[in-house]
């Protein structure tokens, strides 16, 4: 198996998995008890999103800041993604907030849109690095740490813009092009290993600065538009249901009693653990792959040669 051969199959493997990932929701909402799913879905989901910028992204971006400042740009960069997501989700846009608080129908939020524009940069960005791979060892790893992240990231954001209450057409159009993003990003890397140098110092950084960014906005979007929401109490719901009956609204329901909020948390907590644990073990094998090419860096200082790349093969 050549470099080219892998490259191919991830190419196939990665599309599949965003594919199956995202159809899961699509196909269970048609369920009768799509409600109750897409509910406890959507806890999950922002457990995901909180693990991924806790987690994956803000200590991906502080470590590739840090070699080039000791000041704390990648802290700082992720609170300037949630202050900005927070400027546009609540001062200079305040009326989507208002209009979904009333339930009223067609009414949207800008969060799944933010989620497609940075899980699809994050996407392309980690698919040109595959394609820029030239050992097989590195872009297995890369295909592992894809994958793994790719079918929960999909099924997380077509979620998110179902219970945003965008029309399903628009979703799978969502869909589409989230799923093609990490493709297009190994075709890029490897067609031209000019445009994007793995090894320069402008490309470490503006890989720092977006993980950072991407961070803050995930963390807003987790707790502020989805944890919050689904674990609101059954009085503020009645409160809700109050207001739309005054305003002479009749699209808010009647608010029940068993929220499932003890579930909610637990699966909040499922999708941190998840989001832990795939980084651990997607890493596990990038760790190793670095060992073997220290080793490999001690073999050509003791021989003198430059011919010892079959351990890695």
């Amino acid at each position: 198996m050549d470099i080219v051969t892998v490259k191919v199959f991830s190419f196939i493997a990665i599309l599949a998995i965003a594919v199956v990932g995202g159809l899961i929701p699509l196909i269970s909402a048609k369920s009768t008890n799509s409600e109750r799913f897409f509910s406890l879905g959507n806890a999950f989901a922002g457990g995901l999103f909180l693990g991924v910028g806790f987690i994956h992204l803000l200590p991906e971006g502080i470590e590739m800041l840090s070699a080039y400042s000791e000041f704390p740009w990648g802290a700082v960069t992720a609170t300037i993604g949630f202050a900005a997501l927070l400027l546009l989700d609540r001062i200079l846009f305040p009326e989507y907030q208002v209009n979904e608080s009333l339930g009223k129908p067609g009414s949207e939020t800008i969060y799944p849109y933010v989620l497609l524009a940075m899980l699809s940069i994050h996407s392309i960005v980690a698919g040109i690095a595959l394609g820029l791979e030239e050992q097989i060892a590195g872009a297995v790893t890369l295909l592992i740490g894809i994958v793994f992240h790719k079918g929960p990231a999909a099924f997380a954001l077509i979620l998110s813009t179902h219970m945003a209450g965008i029309q399903r057409s628009r979703q799978k159009a969502f869909l589409a092009f989230f799923c093609v993003m990490t493709p297009l990003g190994i075709l890029l890397g490897a067609s031209s290993s000019v445009l994007f140098a793995a090894s320069s110092n402008v490309y470490g950084a503006m890989q720092g600065v977006f993980n950072a960014f991407a961070a803050g906005t995930f963390i807003y979007i987790a707790v502020i538009d989805i944890i919050d929401k689904e674990l609101t109490t059954h009085q503020l719901e009645m409160a809700r249901y109050a207001v739309s009956a005054v305003t002479g609204e009749d699209d808010v329901p009647m608010p029940r009693q068993g929220d499932d909020r003890l579930v909610k948390f637990l699966l909040i907590v499922v999708g941190i653990v998840l989001v832990a644990f795939i980084s651990e073990w997607a890493h596990a094998p990038h760790d190793t792959h670095e060992h073997l090419n220290h080793e490999v860096e001690l073999d050509r200082d003791i021989h003198g040669n430059y011919t010892v790349a079959h351990s890695l093969v």
